[in-house]
């Protein structure tokens, strides 16, 4: 295999660099190669050069010496320099470069890029490439010259990208989790509050607050539909609607009551979406967007005029 991409890495073991990688690697695995292939070697201790073939690109290579200065999860940088023959970007293509870090650069987005005849380059993570002003002289890499053993690392697309996706799943589950405690936890507080100074203060019609809960709780049911996957939190938010509905049968209004039941009738529907529908209901949300909402909230009043109107009526507790 013909290596021409060298990154050095200093300040660094090799388990830290395997890891950063593997982050990296992560992290791009919709847009990089089904397959390829990296040689790690100890130069001195703690110094490591990074190979790698021709699977990643030019502006993959800038990304990558930049995080590995600055890795995500990592209580420390590293210093990370590149070195390649540019074949990418017209202004830098077939022109030996030094690509490096600007330890003055306040924001670490950019790599900077000397090439063999000491013109200096700017590169942002946006793609914009612009020349500068900036002493730094090319510096030269030849790692033939060192005598050293190299370990080879052969990555797999599929691998990383089922990894990327449970890492994606994961992060998702605990946003959703710690969203849910705080949004139920403002609600329980919200609801009650609203109420008594309502009742005893009346600053405003039962029917503007009742119709804003209600509505407000049946978008973040929609939002967080996901939140009905579990047993614990779906007996919470039943216990958050029966709220907003013993507030709607206090005004002994059968249409405020009906209202207030909004809520109750969108759980029961997004309960049935997930149970019946699993993982294919994340694909009408994402596909649907907008006429998703409209079914969302569609079901949710026939299900309060067409089911709890008539048993509000039939209990008869006005």
């Amino acid at each position: 295999m013909k290596l021409e991409k060298y990154i050095i890495i200093k300040n660094c073991t090799k388990e830290e660099l395997k890891t950063i990688l593997n982050d990296w690697l992560i992290v791009y695995a919709n847009r990089l190669k089904s397959k390829m292939v990296f040689e790690i070697a100890e130069i001195n201790p703690n110094v490591f050069v990074l190979e790698i073939g021709q699977s990643i690109d030019d502006t993959f290579f800038f990304f990558l010496v930049n995080y590995f200065a600055y890795p995500i999860g990592f209580k420390k940088t590293f210093e990370a320099e590149g070195y390649t023959t540019a074949t990418k970007h017209k202004t830098l293509r077939n022109k030996k470069i030094y690509v490096f870090n600007n330890a003055k650069d306040t924001e670490y987005d950019n790599v900077w890029i000397t090439t063999e005849e000491n013109e200096t380059y700017k590169f942002d993570f946006g793609g914009k490439l612009r020349k500068v002003d900036f002493d730094k002289n090319y510096k030269i890499f030849d790692i033939s010259n060192l005598s050293i053993t190299h370990e080879q690392i052969i990555v797999n697309k599929k691998e990383l990208l089922d990894e990327a996706k449970r890492r994606k799943d994961e992060k998702s589950r605990h946003n959703l989790e710690k969203r849910f405690k705080i949004i139920s936890t403002a609600f329980f507080v919200i609801i009650p509050l609203a109420f008594l100074t309502n009742k005893y203060f009346s600053y405003l019609e039962d029917m503007k607050l009742i119709l804003f809960c209600a509505v407000t709780i049946m978008i973040w049911f929609m939002m967080d539909y996901k939140i009905f996957k579990n047993f614990k939190r779906t007996f919470i938010c039943m216990l958050l609607a029966s709220l907003i509905l013993a507030w709607g049968i206090n005004t002994q209004d059968i249409f405020l009551a009906t209202t207030a039941t909004m809520p109750l009738s969108s759980i029961i529907f997004m309960w049935t979406a997930n149970i019946l529908l699993g993982e294919k209901l994340d694909y009408l949300y994402d596909k649907l967007d907008r006429l998703f909402v409209l079914v969302f909230f569609a079901f949710a009043v026939l299900i309060s005029i067409f089911v709890f109107n008539p048993i509000l009526k039939l209990l008869n507790i006005w």
